[in-house]
Order: structure tokens, then C-alpha cells, then sequence
């Protein structure tokens, strides 16, 4: 564990930005001789819409040919004039209502092309009991299958209204052309600014202490919809724990455990810290000695994207990983990475509790790799080409 005291004076929630600024934004890029991309969400929050609205957003700051600007559902009534001078609508992860569909076809009838912009498999009814199955989700009634049922089924029927698709990995892009038989492309969740700094920051401060007892596992998805996911690894996590006495568990969040590890957390081997915001995060995962990503190997949890990764490789903690789609696309294994295979938990630990240079050596390599693929002109670029495509549709 590294022991990292950093003041962070970095804005929390940086998406917070006037609408009329926003417009603004937008008006200033048509009239600079850029195409516009308008990018409608929900609401701002720390998940989807960061990844998919913001980070877009603010990849297309130094763009010559392209802006995104996003906005929200309680908005649309506002943009109706700036709607035919853009190039293209993406709608991000939206459920079908009455405005959502009435501004599909006011888009589509002006012949801009309407793009459904997704990063889970979740607007495809076949796949529901894949996916509350691997979420843990317990149906307790009618409530909870009017919820699930109607949550699919609105954005399936959102998505099968657009001219094509933006997913987060290849995988994900071809389930959705399989079942739409619609085009797609690919923009990878990625790493924006603000995110960078604090990383900085963290790491800047880990490079004058050195790790210092107990050796942390760092589990950052600690919430119950993960009970399935930890429970392919919990029996190699419990017998390191035995063998290491001077190593603990580190679950961000709230996680329920198998029976079998209540002696653990009796014991303060299995240690929570509450819930916390996107840059406390990286100071978090700076602090572990070791980030896992246990997963359940299915088509759904292959649609995931790498973010686990290449969050904590900015702060060079070293990362095993399942080998699902993404993290085996990311992760050379042994280079910036470990890719665990079922039974490899325990030996993938043991190398870097026993070897800090091959600790070192791995998460130098994985920042060097993510902060060229997950930011800057590559992240951009990608964007860009990504669009010029959805524009041709």
C-alpha cells in the first residue's frame, strides 16, 4: 500500500455548464466552418454520460473539423433552431418517449443522420435474463419485472428507430448489427483531462514514498450487482489472504461477500471505503498495490469496456483482469497486465507481492499504453473518422 496525501484541487463535476454556454459552444463551431454533432443524454452523471458526452466533448476542443456538444432530455425543446444546421444526432443511451421520438424524426426528416450511441448490452430484450442474471438481480414481483422488461424494451425500441450505431469495442458493435442490421462504429470509453491531472498529481506524490505494509488488493466495483462477478475469484482471494498475512482487501463501495470470507471481514483483512467521486477515485487506486477485475466470462460482460484498466494504469498500479473481449484486446499479458484465467487469481497475486520490479516494470508500461490510446489526438482522431463515417449514412 502506498500511504498518498495530495491536495486535489480539481473540479468534481466539470460537465456542470450553463445551457446558454453550451449553445453558445455549438453556434461558435458552425460558424468556424465545423461539422456539429449534437449529443443528447439524460442527465449528467458520473458514468455513462462522463464517458460517452463529456470526455467527447471535451477530445473535440482542438478539432478543426468536428464538435460535439452535449445536452440534455428536459432541452430539446430549446435546440429545435440549431437542429438543421447540424451534421449529426447521437442519442446516448436513451429510452424511448414522446420527444425522443418526435425529434428522431424531425432529425431524420431533415436528412441528418441519427446515431444510437451505446456501452452495454441493454437494448436487446433476448439478452435480459443474461444480464440480471450476471448482475445479481433479484426479481421480487411485478415491480421489479415491469422495470427490467420496460427498461430494455425502451431502449430497444429507441434503437431500432436510428441509421446506426457507436459502441464501445468491436464486440458490443457487432451484437447491435446483428440484431438492427444497421452500421456501426467504434469510440472507446476514455480518459479526459481532468481525470489526467489528478493521476498526475497522485502519482507525482507515489513516486516519493515507496509501498509500505499491509499489500492492498484493490477491488473497485464493490456493489452487490458485482456478487457474481467476485465469486468466480473469492476462493483465491480468501486462500492469499491466509497465506499473506500481511496483505488486505480494499472493496470501494459496498460488496456482499460469500459466508466463507465473514472471518476475513471480521478480522479487517476485507476493508470498505465508501463510494467516493471520479478524481478521489484515482488517489484510491494510486494507493493499491493491485487492481482486479474479476468478471463473469459471458456476451454480456465481453460488451464491457476496459475503463478498469486504463484508470488505474494512469496512476501505475498494475492491473489482473479476465480476458473477456476488451481486456484481452488492452492487456498483453505480463507486459502492461495480467490476464487472468480461471485459477490464475492466486499466482497472478503472488508474482507481484513477491516481485515490486516486475510491479513497476508492468505499470509502467500500461500507463505508457493507455495515456496513447484512452487521450489526446488518438481519442480525437478517432472521434473525427468516427464521424465523418455516421455523417455518409
Amino acid at each position: 500500500m502506498y500511504k498518498i496525501s495530495v491536495n486535489l484541487p480539481i473540479s468534481r463535476e466539470p460537465w456542470q455548464i450553463a445551457f446558454s454556454v453550451r449553445k453558445a459552444r455549438a453556434a461558435q463551431s458552425l460558424r468556424s466552418g465545423k461539422r456539429l454533432t449534437i449529443m443528447i443524454y439524460h442527465h449528467a452523471d458520473t458514468s455513462t454520460f462522463r464517458y460517452r458526452c463529456y470526455n467527447v466533448m471535451q477530445a473535440l476542443d482542438d478539432s478543426s473539423t468536428w464538435d460535439g456538444v452535449y445536452f440534455f432530455v428536459n432541452e430539446i425543446s430549446l435546440l429545435y433552431d440549431l437542429l438543421p444546421q447540424a451534421s449529426l444526432l447521437v442519442l446516448v443511451r436513451l429510452k424511448w418517449e414522446h420527444i425522443i421520438d418526435d425529434l428522431i424524426h424531425r432529425t431524420q426528416a431533415l436528412g441528418i443522420p441519427v446515431v444510437y450511441d451505446i456501452d452495454d448490452l441493454v437494448c436487446d430484450i433476448r439478452y435480459l435474463k443474461t444480464v440480471t442474471n450476471t448482475l445479481n438481480v433479484h426479481f421480487g414481483g411485478e415491480v421489479d419485472y415491469n422495470f427490467w422488461f420496460a427498461d430494455f424494451s425502451r431502449m430497444e425500441y429507441t434503437a431500432s428507430m436510428v441509421d446506426g450505431f457507436i459502441a464501445t469495442n468491436k464486440y458490443l458493435g457487432s451484437r447491435l448489427s446483428e440484431r438492427f442490421a444497421k452500421p456501426f462504429q467504434i469510440i472507446p470509453n476514455s480518459l479526459n483531462r481532468e481525470q489526467i491531472r489528478a493521476s498526475e498529481l497522485c502519482l507525482s506524490a507515489k513516486g516519493r514514498t515507496r509501498s509500505i505494509q499491509p499489500f492492498t488488493i484493490g477491488y473497485f466495483s464493490g456493489t452487490p450487482s458485482h456478487i457474481n462477478d467476485f465469486r468466480t475469484v473469492s476462493a483465491e482471494i480468501a486462500s492469499f489472504l491466509q497465506d499473506f498475512p500481511d496483505a488486505i482487501l480494499q472493496v470501494v463501495g459496498f460488496m456482499e461477500f460469500p459466508k466463507s470470507m465473514e472471518p476475513l471481514i471480521k478480522k479487517k483483512r476485507i476493508q470498505y471505503v465508501p463510494l467516493v467521486d471520479f478524481i478521489e477515485l484515482q488517489r484510491l487506486i494510486a494507493e493499491v498495490d493491485v487492481n482486479i477485475v474479476p468478471l463473469v466470462q459471458n456476451i454480456f460482460t465481453n460488451c464491457k469496456s476496459e475503463l478498469k484498466f486504463f484508470e488505474a494504469a494512469i496512476v501505475e498500479t498494475p492491473t489482473i483482469a479476465v480476458p473477456t473481449y476488451t481486456y484481452q484486446s488492452a492487456i498483453v499479458d505480463g507486459e502492461n497486465g495480467f490476464l487472468c484465467h480461471p485459477g490464475d487469481m492466486y499466482v497472478r497475486l503472488k508474482q507481484l507481492h513477491d516481485d515490486k520490479r516486475l510491479a513497476k516494470k508492468i505499470s509502467e508500461q500500461a500507463r505508457i499504453y493507455c495515456l496513447k490510446q484512452y487521450a489526446g489526438s488518438s481519442i480525437r482522431d478517432n472521434i473525427e473518422l468516427t464521424y465523418d463515417f455516421l455523417h455518409s449514412l
